[in-house]
């Protein structure tokens, strides 16, 4: 981005822009939207949200791999016990 040599305006942005998790490049196109009324597009996900999907998918996987174990331990012990 050309900021005519403006390089500590370049700095408060990318500190602006980094405080809010997004690049300079999303941020500012969040302030223009915003300066000319117009609607957000839809962006890409930031990284609040891929962690909340993420999250959200590791729990469910160990949940499954946590029954899983569970099965086959009782399993197991029954298999012994009956022995």
């Amino acid at each position: 981005m050309r900021l005519d040599g403006r390089e500590d305006l370049l700095e408060a942005i990318k500190t602006t822009a980094e405080t809010k998790g997004l690049s300079v490049n999303a941020w500012v196109v969040g302030l223009l939207e915003s300066a000319t009324g117009m609607e957000p597009a839809n962006t890409a996900p930031t990284g609040g949200d891929l962690e909340v999907a993420v999250t959200s998918v590791l729990d469910k996987l160990l949940a499954d791999k946590l029954v899983n174990i569970k099965s086959e331990l009782k399993a197991e012990l029954l298999g012994e016990s009956a022995a």
